[in-house]
């Protein structure tokens, strides 16, 4: 029975990624299942911007999108760094093919006041991520989505969730920088939604840590079996899988579909 997979891989991540993960996606590929990968690339955007010489300003911890930034964000999200993880997929066997969320349309969303150019993601149509992986493809996707007036730059982990969710995915994977979500010390195989919140209401996730395991949470509730955050220095880790309380409600939508 063919698996559907949804990788977020962060663009930092991509700079130290493991080149075993090219074996385990070829495998995943050639056993007949499906794989989508979300990349961001915040990082080059920003050297892009002090570049330009064009100023961050950021409103609740978001970089306002400006047009100078919009035009960064084609330039090196939707070129430089897709071209280059597309040639590396290539390479290692796995037929990739880069798209952003304008191609197909597939991708839209709406303008976040004062946010300049920011999308929130508000619906997605699959059917081009279904084409391409029905046929062996492995869309790269980058998160530039269709607005009602242009182009939008979205968040890239609510793009990649908003995807898998549209996309019915057996599993979701957070490609970060740590090997999981450490508790008490060690790194947990397997841990509950309450149980991170205890732990960040207690200060033991902390920092860039928070985003990481509410965007992983956030996609446990909106029905995705599997939902795991790993290492992408690291491929043998087998990272966290987080789990919900078998009497909590998994039926948070992220709009209409």
């Amino acid at each position: 029975m063919t698996k559907r997979k949804v990788i977020k891989l962060g663009g930092s991540v991509w700079e130290q990624l493991d080149a075993r993960y090219f074996e385990e996606w070829k495998a995943w590929v050639e056993t007949g299942n499906e794989l989508l990968i979300v990349h961001g690339g915040g990082p080059l955007l920003s050297s892009y911007c002090e570049q330009e010489g064009i100023k961050p300003v950021f409103r609740n911890g978001v970089r306002v999108t400006t047009d100078g930034v919009l035009l960064g964000a084609r330039r090196i999200l939707a070129g430089e760094v897709q071209s280059g993880i597309v040639q590396q997929l290539n390479q290692a066997g796995i037929p990739a093919v880069g798209m952003s969320g304008l191609d197909g349309a597939s991708v839209h969303g709406k303008t976040i006041k004062g946010l300049g150019a920011v999308g929130q993601i508000t619906h997605i149509h699959p059917r081009l991520f279904t084409v391409l992986s029905t046929n062996g493809y492995v869309p790269v996707v980058t998160s530039l989505v269709t607005g009602e007036q242009g182009v939008l730059n979205s968040n890239g982990d609510a793009c990649a969730i908003a995807v898998a969710k549209a996309w019915s995915v057996d599993r979701f994977e957070l490609l970060t920088d740590v090997e999981g979500v450490k508790v008490n010390g060690d790194y947990q195989s397997e841990i509950t939604s309450a149980a991170i919140e205890a732990a960040i209401a207690s200060g033991e996730i902390y920092g860039g840590m928070i985003p990481k395991v509410e965007a992983m949470m956030q996609a446990t509730q909106h029905g995705i079996p599997e939902v795991v955050i790993r290492s992408g220095k690291n491929a043998l880790a087998t990272g966290t899988q987080i789990k919900e309380e078998l009497h909590e409600c998994t039926t948070t939508h992220l709009s209409t579909y």
